[in-house]
């Protein structure tokens, strides 16, 4: 028989998934509000690496859910439509605020606000 400690090392996580989906489904409460907590602070993985983790997971499960309420005809298209009208726009000018004073930030020497506690590459 193989060594099965990675496949046990994966448990927790798995357990933790399972937890996370079992609380959303019978809330209805967002998962990013419940896994990026849990990531931090039961399994020791840092900020950045959980919401970032969290966010590529909920946008794969969410296409999903998408498509099958798109196909079940439950998705008021037009809706849609609005809501990206103002949301696109209002997320696209945030990043480049965030952006924007990040770089002043990194280049002026200054080391204090909300901006300095982001890291980017």
């Amino acid at each position: 028989m193989g060594d099965l400690s990675s496949a046990v090392a994966l448990l927790p996580l798995v357990a933790a998934g399972a937890g996370v989906g079992f609380l959303v489904g019978l809330t209805g409460v967002g998962g990013g509000s419940l896994m990026t907590p849990l990531l931090i602070s039961s399994f020791g993985i840092s900020p950045q690496v959980a919401v970032g983790t969290d966010l590529l997971y909920a946008s794969i499960t969410k296409t999903a859910g998408s498509w099958r309420h798109h196909l079940s005809d439950h998705v008021d298209w037009p809706i849609v439509f609005r809501l990206a009208t103002g949301s696109l726009p209002a997320a696209a000018l945030l990043l480049a605020a965030i952006a924007f004073s990040t770089s002043i930030l990194r280049y002026s020497g200054a080391g204090s606000g909300w901006a300095s506690s982001l890291h980017f590459p």
